[in-house]
């Protein structure tokens, strides 16, 4: 079952990034970002609002995702960047980014974000990990450098 996050969810959803990724950022990204939170999670995405350098234009990105260690490579994780691919497109989003391993996204329909003109931000690992989603194939995408939101730049 897939469903929006309730406030009473949200000890639950650290806990899948602390369980998924250490102690440190994720958690603290997720928190800093909504903050709060008793219920078995097993995994959690949030689409985060990021914006284009040059023009201030707002893109969404699927970040954070997370799935506890003893539910992943059980479709949890995939089920979960489709919901989020299904609400973007469904709010009117044109695109939808992330950064991650090509050869997960790839899958869904994500490719390089560079050869589309969206340059991955300061922070970005690897350019080659930053990609993105067209969810509107007729929609003129932004162009130019994506700047995290602030969680994200620590």
């Amino acid at each position: 079952m897939i469903r929006l996050a309730r406030e009473d969810d949200w000890p639950a959803i650290l806990e899948v990034h602390r369980a998924a990724f250490g102690p440190e950022d994720v958690p603290r990204i997720a928190s800093e970002l909504h903050a709060r939170a008793d219920l078995y999670v097993p995994g959690h995405v949030m689409n985060t609002w990021n914006r284009i350098e040059e023009t201030g234009k707002r893109v969404l990105q699927l970040s954070p995702l997370g799935v506890l260690p003893s539910h992943q490579r059980q479709g949890h994780g995939s089920e979960l960047v489709r919901a989020s691919l299904d609400a973007v497109r469904a709010a009117g989003e044109p695109l939808l980014l992330v950064e991650g391993a090509p050869a997960y996204y790839s899958r869904f329909g994500f490719l390089r974000a560079d050869e589309l003109g969206l340059l991955p931000p300061p922070e970005a690992l690897y350019d080659w990990a930053f990609q993105v989603a067209v969810l509107d194939q007729g929609a003129v995408l932004p162009q130019g450098r994506v700047v995290y939101s602030a969680p994200f730049r620590h």
